[in-house]
């Protein structure tokens, strides 16, 4: 009778157990759905496979990634690593890939026109722009570019003003005047946030030879730091 007596005790607190685990892994789970995304980010036209966002921490940072798949969403963490690497490599760095095209739609990475670019039939991309910002913890050991204007190259002035709160504009912007063989004209610059250092190119698609204002590439940047600013917030909150 008390070995029955034992098995029912024990069987009765497993049911209880599971009944426990259930109860907090559903806690768990509610406490870390990701929060609704900012209008700004709620535009972004994402894959019809990639419909899911999450954030992700980064030295002091926190980092929203939108348009990202129900697998990531579900294990954040692993928006820190390289998934290829073996072992898998996890850091506090990563970059960051928009796209905008002539009608205003945002996407992230490259344009679906830039994907069917061999498709004759699908019409330039003038008009179009792209933001790549790469982060990092620490500055880079070499310097990536010089503050010097020459004949293909100028210093735009007063990009300070257009950063968000809590970004440095460290070195830059350095602009093309024209667009390049690539048929972008672009300008790069550095900047600190206050556990990132962050690399940074805006480019606006335009035929090769095509002059880029500095009133062009200002709207640009000033479009897309706003952007940056609703990804990120360092430190987090």
């Amino acid at each position: 009778m008390a070995v029955t007596d034992r098995a029912s005790a024990r069987s009765g607190l497993s049911a209880f157990g599971r009944i426990v685990l259930l109860g907090t892994a559903a806690s768990l789970c509610a406490c870390s759905r990701p929060p609704p995304l900012a209008p700004e980010l709620k535009a972004i036209t994402c894959p019809t496979n990639r419909q899911e966002h999450a954030s992700a921490t980064f030295a002091k940072a926190r980092i929203i990634f939108p348009c990202i798949s129900k697998e990531l969403a579900d294990s954040p963490f692993l928006l820190r690593c390289d998934l290829e690497s073996r072992p898998m490599i996890c850091e506090d760095d990563g970059s960051l890939m928009y796209s905008r095209n002539a009608s205003g739609a945002v996407y992230v990475g490259p344009l679906p026109e830039e994907l069917r670019r061999r498709d004759s039939s699908v019409p330039d991309l003038t008009g179009a722009s792209r933001l790549i910002a790469n982060f990092r913890k620490s500055p880079p050991r070499t310097s990536t570019f010089e503050e010097v204007e020459t004949d293909g190259q100028f210093l735009l002035p007063g990009v300070q003003a257009l950063f968000p709160e809590g970004f440095t504009l460290v070195k830059g912007p350095l602009c093309y005047r024209e667009a390049t063989a690539l048929n972008t004209g672009t300008c790069i610059l550095e900047a600190r946030s206050a556990s990132l250092y962050w690399h940074i190119q805006v480019a606006i698609h335009a035929d090769r030879g095509t002059p880029v204002t500095a009133q062009e590439y200002r709207e640009e940047i000033a479009s897309w730091l706003k952007l940056l600013g609703v990804l990120v917030t360092d430190p987090a909150k």
